[in-house]
């Protein structure tokens, strides 16, 4: 142990590297298990264990004794164990408070790298700032702290900088470590090779001067013998006047001279240096040439050396208006340079000012700039192409974006050849577009034949059916059938809900298009499905003198026109849908604006025309096309009140043929909009997560399909139209609004092409409450990152819909909760495949998605559950009763301090998948459930045994299942609290605290307890918590030897201000400031947001409704003004959040009193200075604690205080009334009555 021992001691500056040594001198002596608290002493320990574990102890303890210093023994002298001793240490030298953990993040935001400083060191500092905040409990997102390590890098890492940031997605930390070392070792290797490099290329002297005298023969003595020549060897002159020097003829043309000739290696090839003594622009990259010949031609360097030009030619200045002529191609040069005296020959003025240089045109307008860096004027050119390739590739992304992911080429062709109006694009941009590489995948092309084309239109219709969709659309539409003209490729699709209404759409295509084209169909092209080949369809089709042409069996590529347009529309729908994170109801919907886009765009059939222009004779316009799925804001022409938003919140859903508009849909009216009055946010995606329970209903099959249902209107819901065909284009000038396209924070507005904006907009007002993503600053070429708004701690997002779920960062964790939970329901056997009877409705399921999280808001499991959406079914049809009782909170707490005073053990319990133990006594039927749908009963439904989460008796029936379950084995409940179970023998007083699947067990005798949980494991699958801990968001601890309870919400008030982004906001002393009157509003103040005005204050009742009476009065006041909020008074409610701010640790904390139950009550009179009614209060006390407690408004208007006081008093005794008579059904009977105190 003394080898071991020479550790440097602990003092108040070394704990860090302290810690590390002392716990391996612990582990090398086979004692650090004890001192961590992984061996513990066993309760039921024989003496000689005791005595062991005891032993190992005291010498872990005497070890830590020894190896500190006497400023620190005085902490730990008292300390008994080795463990309480480690702990003290780590306390006192390594504090955890909020000053700590702010000091230690600003000094990694301010963490720099100077160019002096070596790499590794560099990147030690940054690991130990982020090792001490880990200790200190600040866990900060990866991806952060890439960032941060990029910033922290000097200038000559720029570029290194540039190609990480250029990058689809950023590299891991340790991967970024390494290029950061390997980028070190580079520039140091570099750095030593500088001298030699400047001596070779940018020492050069243009002085005329000093040439012609280098020419002449007449050498004068020096009279500074110490010069050395650096010819002959001797003393006294200089090389260039050395007589021994042989005359050589100066062919050498062009002088390359610098007077700071430190040109850092780290620059690029294609940096351009402003030199002011070069006599010639020169270039060392070829592929920078715009022209090029060859040549060969010297240059003279000021050591009497000289490197030779291979070429010359012009280089443009990419991101300028600069054309470099008669530029000299040098190879071995390592930059470029820009001779200021040919600039000035050329034109142009050349301004030195301020650590930088200035290029004017003729105009007096800057066209170039150039910055000092080491002594150099630099211009990177690199950069420039880079931002204007992105801007060129994001402009192209958004246009293909917008006509539904169609390929790039065709998109160029068409903005080349100006076969639309209104796409405007560089067309040498070019994307990779991931969602079409996961949407439109397929195996290579077969070889097409030559195809014999109609001359006419009309003259052979190509018609095909997709389907069934194992989705249905909102109109109920499972299949879609297409009606393709062969001469211009024009597409009419048509949305039914069985196959065997093609005939009846067909009559509908063929009557619409003779009328608007007076021709007539000649001949149709299809399978041989039987939806075409019946006799009712033959019979039509001779009536009409129509030609049938059928493909052979088994060769649909004799129909490709139609087989390949179904497969272009359903990619072209797919990849908006998934790019839109759509649910797949929408489908319909998808189809049809990818037919409206496919109409007005080039095909490899057409020739420099689209199948639009071919079929109406117009050319389209498609400037007012925009992404489907995007966010938009349609004018409300129907609010009343003047101070009301004027816009309303809807998702593009696609383009109206009947009128000239938008098609949006509205999740808060739950229908369709058609409007012209609409700001577009194109790169805010709305995530679909609307409950559509109303119109998601599938009919029984006893429906008949007639000519006036045959296609689904979808306009009475969702509007997918009957046809898509035959209308005239939309005329882009009505579409002409301000766009609003949101880009890294910021908002910019936009305006279409040769049209005045409107102007008269409103900006759309921010939500008073939460905050923005992280801002991104861009100064010059590099990211600042907004400081201020850095999350540290990047919180998981629950999905709202199982397209965001799987395509996210956890996209297995809730794969895996999906199958677990649909296995748990097969296994329960909670459903039963058939055949939706006639006159039967199948409800539609939902994924809902959770994330459990233990006491410190850790992920302990993904959680997805299946519910049903109940919302659709019938009262007296699929349900009857719906009531299901839930304990109260107040009798919660009753339970804890009847724990504490009777030392009853408190042990939780949560029974898994609750709802599918108990029996369905009702038909009903459901859709078969999103990912999990069998292929080969695809058009069946799933006849419900067990009551699945969402239907609306789900919660009763379970509460039957439970309470029959608890009766067997011997509890009864309470009349007064039906939540609540007892069961009392043998002095032995058990009960059981119930809210839905949560149960809360106590019990006097622990084995007794344990019983219980194990009869309740025999009769449900349930997840065994142990000592109460947390449940229905509160926070539990419990002292081993007084029983203590202490009841806390801290991790909910820490995510309530992080969600309203009061975080780092500062704290109040109370809870509302000292004479608030609600009700007495300044007329000048604006309104806010009721939607979140409400919102806030439930979150605030719910935490004054569990844990924090302190704050119960103040909501409830503030609570009046849920339907007209003002800007005081949600500053009212950001001071609560203050107040909690200060106040997160404040706990319930119930200890054993011996004393009865007591009240305390009290009214405000008057309290309400506008209605003069007054305020009643109480609370009850139990163990030292309150645990029933409210503040109410009183009904009506007190006389006097002494009326108040009294109508307080009497809302307390019916409590109180309540209380014992439930202390009484529990088994605790209070003795006496309960003392009022007002």
């Amino acid at each position: 142990m003394n080898s071991l021992m020479q550790i440097e001691k602990l003092d108040d500056s070394n704990y860090s590297s302290w810690s590390i040594q002392m716990k391996s001198v612990l582990i090398h002596c086979d004692l650090w298990h004890v001192v961590c608290g992984k061996t513990i002493k066993p309760e039921d320990a024989t003496p000689q264990q005791s005595l062991e574990y005891d032993t190992k102890d005291e010498k872990a303890l005497a070890a830590i004794m020894l190896c500190v210093k006497p400023s620190q023994i005085s902490h730990i002298k008292l300390c008994k164990t080795s463990a309480e001793a480690w702990a003290k240490l780590k306390d006192v030298n390594l504090p955890r408070g909020p000053a700590r953990k702010i000091m230690l993040f600003k000094g990694l935001l301010q963490l720099r790298m100077s160019d002096s400083d070596k790499m590794s060191d560099h990147i030690n500092r940054f690991v130990e700032f982020v090792e001490k905040l880990a200790q200190v409990d600040v866990a900060i997102d990866e991806q952060i702290l890439i960032i941060i390590l990029l910033s922290s890098l000097p200038q000559n890492y720029e570029n290194f900088v540039i190609a990480i940031e250029a990058r689809d997605v950023l590299p891991d930390l340790e991967s970024l470590k390494i290029k950061l070392l390997e980028e070190g070792a580079r520039q140091q290797e570099c750095n030593k090779l500088e001298i030699n490099q400047a001596e070779q290329l940018l020492q050069a002297r243009a002085n005329e001067k000093n040439g012609k005298e280098k020419q002449n023969n007449n050498w004068k003595p020096n009279n500074t013998n110490s010069k050395k020549c650096y010819n002959c060897g001797l003393r006294g002159h200089f090389a260039v006047n050395c007589k021994s020097k042989k005359r050589e003829k100066r062919n050498d043309k062009y002088l390359l001279t610098l007077e700071n000739g430190n040109v850092g290696t780290n620059l690029s090839r294609r940096s351009w240096c402003i030199d002011s003594g070069a006599t010639s622009h020169l270039c060392c990259e070829k592929n920078m040439f715009k022209t090029y010949e060859k040549c060969r031609e010297k240059i003279l360097l000021p050591n009497n050396k000289s490197i030779e030009a291979i070429g010359r030619g012009d280089v443009e200045l990419v991101g300028t208006d600069i054309t470099l002529t008669n530029v000299l191609h040098v190879t071995e040069l390592q930059n470029n340079f820009i001779s200021v005296s040919k600039s000035i020959e050329s034109g142009y003025s050349v301004i030195f000012c301020n650590n930088l240089v200035k290029i004017k045109s003729r105009q007096n307008r800057v066209v170039l700039t150039a910055y000092n860096r080491d002594g150099l004027f630099i211009f990177e050119t690199s950069i420039i192409k880079c931002m204007s390739a992105i801007a060129s590739e994001q402009e192209a992304m958004k246009w293909h974006i917008r006509f539904g992911h169609l390929n790039i080429h065709t998109l160029k062709d068409m903005a080349v050849n100006n076969i639309v109006r209104g796409l405007k694009f560089d067309k040498k941009g070019d994307i990779c577009c991931d969602t079409c590489a996961k949407s439109k995948i397929t195996v290579k092309p077969f070889k097409q034949g030559n195809e014999n084309r109609s001359k006419n239109l009309l003259e052979i219709i190509h018609s095909d059916l997709c389907g069934p969709i194992n989705t249905p659309s909102v109109g109920g539409a499972r299949y879609f059938a297409t009606f393709i003209d062969d001469k211009s490729r024009y597409i009419s699709v048509y949305f039914l809900k069985t196959k065997d209404c093609v005939l009846e759409a067909f009559k509908d295509f063929k009557t619409m298009c003779e009328n608007q084209n007076g021709r007539r169909i000649k001949c149709l092209r299809s399978d041989n499905g039987r939806e075409y080949v019946n006799g009712a369809f033959e019979k039509f089709l001779k009536e009409n003198g129509i030609r049938r042409q059928l493909t052979a069996p088994y060769t649909p590529q004799q129909n490709g026109v139609a087989e390949r347009a179904n497969r272009t529309l359903v990619e072209m729908a797919r990849s908006m849908l998934v790019h839109a994170k759509m649910n797949e109801r929408f489908w319909a919907e998808a189809v049809k604006t990818a037919v409206y886009i496919r109409n007005r765009s080039a095909t490899k059939s057409l020739v420099n025309t689209t199948p639009y222009e071919e079929w109406h004779g117009i050319k389209p316009t498609v400037a007012h096309f925009r992404t489907f799925g995007s966010k938009a804001v349609v004018l409300n022409k129907t609010h009343s009140k003047k101070f009301q938003p004027k816009g309303r919140e809807c998702i593009l859903i696609g383009y109206s043929d009947e009128t000239k508009g938008y098609r949006l849909y509205s999740p808060d009216m739950k229908r369709v909009i058609i409007s012209r009055d609409v700001i577009f946010f194109e790169n805010e995606i709305v995530s679909d997560d609307i409950d559509e329970c109303d119109v998601m209903i599938i009919k029984g099959n006893d429906q008949q399909c007639s000519a006036k249902n045959v296609c689904v209107n979808e306009d009475a819901d969702l509007g997918e139209g009957q046809a898509q065909n035959l209308h005239a284009d939309v005329n882009a000038n009505l579409y002409n609004k301000v766009e609003v396209n949101v880009s890294s924070g910021e908002t910019q507005a936009e305006e279409e092409s040769a049209v005045q904006s409107d102007g008269g907009e409103a900006s759309l007002e921010e939500k008073r409450f939460g905050r923005g993503r992280p801002k991104f600053v861009r100064t010059g070429t590099r990211k600042v990152y907004n400081e201020l708004n850095v999350l540290i701690d990047k919180p998981v997002v629950t999905p709202a819909s199982v397209t965001e779920a799987l395509s996210g960062p956890n996209a297995e964790e809730w794969r895996l909760a999906m199958k677990k939970e649909y296995d748990a329901l097969i296994k329960n056997q909670t459903w039963e495949i058939v055949e939706l009877p006639k006159g039967q409705e199948a409800i539609g399921s939902k994924w809902v998605f959770t994330i459990k999280r233990d006491t410190n808001g850790n992920i302990q499991r993904f959680k997805a559950r299946l519910v049903a959406k109940g919302c659709s079914q019938r009262f007296g049809v699929n349900y009857q009763e719906t009531f299901s009782p839930v304990i109260r909170y107040a009798n919660i707490r009753l339970v804890l301090a009847l724990a504490v005073e009777n030392k009853l053990y408190l042990h939780q319990l949560d029974v898994s998948s609750a709802y599918l133990n108990s029996d369905l006594n009702d038909d009903v039927y459901m859709l078969q459930p999103k990912c999990f749908i069998d292929g080969k009963r695809s058009d069946k439904v799933l006849k419900l045994k067990k009551s699945l989460y969402g239907l609306k008796q789900s919660g009763r029936e379970w509460n039957a299942k439970l309470n029959s379950v608890l009766r067997s084995i011997g509890f009864s409940s309470c009349i007064s609290e039906p939540c609540i179970y007892t069961r009392h023998s043998d002095d032995v007083k058990s009960l059981i605290a119930v809210y839905v699947d949560d149960l809360i067990i106590g019990s006097s005798d622990k084995s007794v307890l344990l019983n219980i949980k194990y009869e309740l494991s025999k009769k449900f699958e349930v997840t065994d918590g142990g000592p109460l801990e947390h449940f229905l968001g509160m926070e539990f601890t419990r002292d081993g030897e007084t029983g203590a309870i202490q009841v806390g919400q801290k991790q909910y008030i820490i995510n309530l201000l992080r969600e309203y982004g009061m975080e780092n906001c500062k704290c109040a002393a109370t809870p509302l400031e000292p004479g608030f009157q609600v009700n007495c509003t300044n007329s000048n103040c604006r309104k806010v947001d009721k939607t979140e005005y409400q919102s806030a204050i439930g979150t605030l009742i719910y935490l004054a409704m569990t844990t924090r009476p302190d704050i119960l009065h103040s909501v409830v006041k503030l609570s009046q003004r849920n339907n007209d909020p003002h800007v005081e008074h949600e500053s009212a409610v950001k001071h609560i959040m203050r107040y909690l701010k200060g106040t997160m640790d404040y706990k319930l904390h119930y200890t054993k009193s011996y004393k009865p139950v007591e009240c305390y009550v009290d009214a405000d009179w008057g309290g309400d200075a506008t209605d003069r009614k007054s305020f009643s209060g109480f609370v009850f006390v139990a163990a030292n604690c309150v645990f029933s407690w409210e503040s109410k408004k009183q009904s009506v208007v007190a006389l006097s205080s002494t009326e108040s006081e009294y109508i307080a008093l009497s809302v307390a005794a019916k409590e109180a009334s309540y209380v014992k008579k439930l202390l009484e059904e529990l088994g605790f009977p209070h003795h006496g009555p309960i003392l009022l105190y007002n």
